[in-house]
């Protein structure tokens, strides 16, 4: 294992919570100019062996960072981030970047307007250092493409940092940001925050608008939500109460507040715990890490921590049998991600055109007939008819009232983001399409299990088709001989609009039971 280490004297400075920056900066114990130089240092530095921080705005930020110095020194607080040194993910949008997503054919754009949550972040007074890595076309549990290369993680290089936000969650564990600010569709906040060691959050769908009105599609997006990420789940609470809000037409007659968490203590939740599946086992670093928090919650007195209970989705899918119950929840959300990912391709000549080069394609590479099928599965929905996506949408929307009910009793649900520890690189089998590429990836443990590269995304995907809010926390280190030392994260998904919840249970794991971000050594 080959991890990131700095011999600076401001490291520490580096690693304090954005939150805690921005007192500092309030109270004269630092300054702007400051931490923007230390940032800029460590990312000239350190960043060639991790290559996270792949857009640089530095003379702006330097520039910027004076005049924050000025106007606090003349009274002026520019809001809650006032100073702050931020990055944020390489697709969002800012005025004069380039907004590429890792693919040649857009390596010449540059965005003429900014996001409404990135331009939040800026009113708050953040002031931006730069973008980060992302996978081609965000379409990937890793982090690499062409035009950037390749992102490691800073725990071990010689492994991925997650995708598809790979490069925001690197570049916090690096310490070369304060806060950091990515996407999710099938988990790609939440699978990096896992890899790396740092809090993320998924928000709830329409919690926080993506695209500028005019400036997208026509119709809002399904699945596709955004988020922050940090070294402390009190950063990502800060960050939503600054950048959840509603825009366009709606803002008009509508505002958005969302619901403060009712607790403050661990005892005071609530806790169901997911532990497992057999659509797709955990390796026993995440078997491990779950048991170390069911521990530390019933010893706070949390009453109770319920490891059996379930989301009804029997009375959407009518069977007893909890494998076919989970596999048909996972299938709803991978028809919904297969029209939201190829809703521009039109043209039904071309979709067939893709189906029988996709076939040709799995035959010469020897996949087995059982992975043949479900992965020409997952192309059949790329060309499903309208009726075809209503009725699957029907039930989401059973889910969605199961999902209800199910937090009518709890307050979070506990369960994994990944099936194991951050993987080693791979990038033998990348394809035009290389979220549906074709590959299975062994998962150490009682059977060595081997999971599809696809359905890697089961976790994050079963708790994001309904739009549910979800924050993933540091639960430990692995301890296993496979992937020792290296970060696990467990994700807190909670009922819709409940965002801050699920997020002030993480405070309380980390406040409480020690849950915190362990930089790399």
């Amino acid at each position: 294992m080959s991890s990131i280490t700095t011999n600076s004297q401001h490291q520490d400075l580096a690693y304090l919570s954005a939150s805690t920056l921005a007192k500092w900066i309030r109270t004269g114990k630092t300054t702007s100019a400051i931490l923007v130089e230390l940032y800029i240092t460590r990312i000239e530095t350190l960043d060639p062996r991790i290559n996270s921080v792949v857009v640089r705005t530095f003379e702006a930020a330097r520039s910027q960072a004076k005049q924050a110095d000025l106007a606090l020194a003349q009274g002026i607080l520019l809001g809650p981030l006032h100073g702050v040194p931020i990055t944020v993910k390489e697709n969002n949008l800012v005025v004069g970047t380039p907004s590429t997503l890792g693919n040649p054919s857009n390596a010449d754009h540059v965005a003429t307007v900014t996001s409404p949550p990135v331009q939040k972040l800026l009113d708050a007074g953040a002031i931006l250092l730069g973008k980060t890595n992302c996978p081609l076309d965000l379409n990937d549990v890793q982090t690499y493409n062409v035009i950037y290369g390749r992102t490691n993680n800073p725990y071990d290089v010689n492994r991925t940092p997650g995708g598809s936000s790979g490069g925001s969650a690197a570049a916090l564990a690096a310490g070369f940001t304060a806060l950091e600010f990515g996407g999710d569709i099938g988990g790609s906040i939440r699978t990096p925050a896992h890899c790396c060691g740092v809090f993320g959050h998924k928000a709830t769908l329409g919690a926080v608008p993506a695209i500028p009105l005019g400036h997208g599609p026509v119709r809002s997006a399904d699945i596709v939500v955004k988020g922050p990420l940090a070294r402390s789940a009190v950063d990502l609470e800060l960050a939503m109460k600054i950048v959840s809000h509603l825009a366009g037409p709606e803002a008009r007659a509508l505002s958005l507040s969302l619901p403060e968490c009712p607790h403050t203590k661990l005892r005071e939740f609530r806790v169901a715990v997911w532990g497992d599946d057999v659509c797709c086992p955990v390796d026993a670093d995440i078997q491990n890490a779950i048991q170390n928090v069911i521990a530390v919650l019933k010893n706070a007195g949390c009453n109770p921590v319920d490891v059996n209970a379930r989301p009804p989705f029997d009375s959407v899918f009518g069977s007893d049998d909890s494998k076919h119950v989970s596999r048909h929840a996972f299938d709803v959300y991978k028809q919904l991600l297969a029209a939201e990912e190829n809703q521009a391709i039109m043209s039904t000549e071309t979709k067939e055109k893709m189906l029988q080069d996709y076939a040709l394609r799995w035959n010469s590479t020897g996949a087995s007939p059982t992975l043949q099928q479900d992965l020409l599965q997952q192309y059949k929905w790329i060309t499903q008819s309208k009726q075809e996506w209503q009725d699957c949408d029907k039930k989401r929307q059973q889910m969605r009232v199961a999902w209800e009910d199910f937090f009518q009793h709890f307050d979070v649900l506990i369960c994994p983001i990944c099936a194991s520890v951050a993987w080693p690189h791979d990038e033998e089998t990348e394809t035009d399409q290389p979220f549906w590429k074709i590959g299975t990836r062994v998962i150490p443990g009682a059977n060595a299990h081997r999971t599809p590269y696809h359905d890697q995304v089961f976790w994050s995907g079963l708790t994001n088709v309904c739009g549910n809010p979800s924050t993933v926390f540091p639960a430990g280190r692995a301890i296993s001989l496979e992937g020792k030392g290296l970060p696990v994260g467990l994700q807190i998904v909670g009922s819709e609009w409940s965002d801050l919840t699920t997020i002030g249970f993480a405070k309380a794991l980390e406040m409480e039971g020690g849950f915190s971000f362990q930089r790399p050594v």
